[in-house]
């Protein structure tokens, strides 16, 4: 038995993903909305190219669709020095999306947040737990909008419990068809580990394949599962390592140096990350995932086997 499902951000290379394997599926039917249209244009069955803020927009889209499921995906994930656009595409078209939801009763929502909604803090929970606290960073537009809209996420979830609603906090995905300015980072020629009172920090990481996050999406509707879940490949490996991969030497660079310098060059647009992002190449930030596995499904790579893939079709 088919069902009918609409996704926002359809267009980006996660969405495109998930479009094809649910397109390819007998009786189901995949409607999108993106800013962009898409290059897999043919395996919708409808699509609107608008913003997730235009709520004429959403409104058409959902009545359109009139779903049985429906997938948050669309977010400013590239850092910009816009901040009130990446709230209105953020917040605002996550409570543009919840509403249409409640609108039309949809029975299954699945909601994109971020390991980045938990922040990096040097007082995370080692790991951190589904039930640890939701902080983000603030000067890090990325996580302080994940933080915020995971909240409105965990109230819509609250105040809906005959939805299915599946709240997913992945940590970064990696591939071959990855674009984040994230791993800007490790293009410099000497790649900088921030040096503070404890000494070089050489956090770890985890990673998982864009294939399987797409495999992660298809899971959680297709089981019949509700709540919030942390998504990653097993194992971890520390950013010294990643740097490796690319490659590069590395610099012990003293805090009280690196983010006022960082904070300069972004002001003046000659790096595309804020100084906040610095907090997640020296703070810990590593998940429990083992309900994912437990109740959605096992990814395929490794942590360290996901970047090897990544590294080797990017450096």
């Amino acid at each position: 038995m088919g069902s009918r499902v609409l996704i926002t951000g359809s267009a980006g290379y996660l969405g495109s993903k998930v479009v094809d394997l649910l397109s390819a599926r007998e009786g189901w039917e995949v409607y999108g909305i993106d800013v962009k249209v898409p290059d897999n244009s043919e395996n919708y069955t409808g699509f609107i190219k608008g913003s997730v803020t235009d709520a004429t927009a959403m409104q058409d889209i959902f009545d359109s669709a009139c779903p049985d499921v429906a997938i948050h995906l669309a977010f400013v994930v590239t850092s910009t020095h816009d901040r009130r656009l990446e709230e209105a595409v953020d917040v605002e078209g996550t409570r543009n999306f919840l509403n249409n939801c409640d609108r039309l009763g949809v029975r299954k929502v699945i909601f994109m947040s971020s390991v980045a909604a938990y922040g990096a803090h040097d007082d995370n929970d080692m790991p951190l737990t589904e039930s640890s606290p939701i902080r983000g960073v603030k000067g890090y537009g990325y996580s302080w909008f994940k933080a915020a809209t995971d909240n409105l996420a965990q109230e819509y979830m609250a105040a809906h419990p005959a939805c299915e609603f599946v709240l997913l906090r992945p940590c970064l995905f990696v591939g071959a068809h990855t674009d984040n300015n994230f791993f800007d980072v490790l293009k410099f020629p000497v790649v900088p580990q921030v040096s503070d009172h404890k000494g070089v920090r050489d956090p770890v990481f985890q990673f998982i394949h864009e294939d399987d996050m797409a495999q992660v999406m298809v899971a959680a509707i297709d089981k019949p599962v509700r709540g919030v879940f942390n998504i990653a490949g097993e194992g971890t490996a520390p950013f010294s390592w990643l740097v490796r991969c690319f490659k590069k030497r590395r610099i012990a660079i003293p805090n009280w140096i690196l983010y006022p310098v960082t904070r300069l060059l972004w002001r003046l647009h000659l790096v595309t990350s804020p100084p906040a992002q610095l907090d997640f190449i020296r703070y810990p930030w590593i998940m429990d995932a083992s309900r994912m596995r437990r109740e959605l499904c096992t990814p395929t790579k490794t942590t360290m086997e996901a970047f090897d893939e990544f590294a080797r079709t990017h450096r």
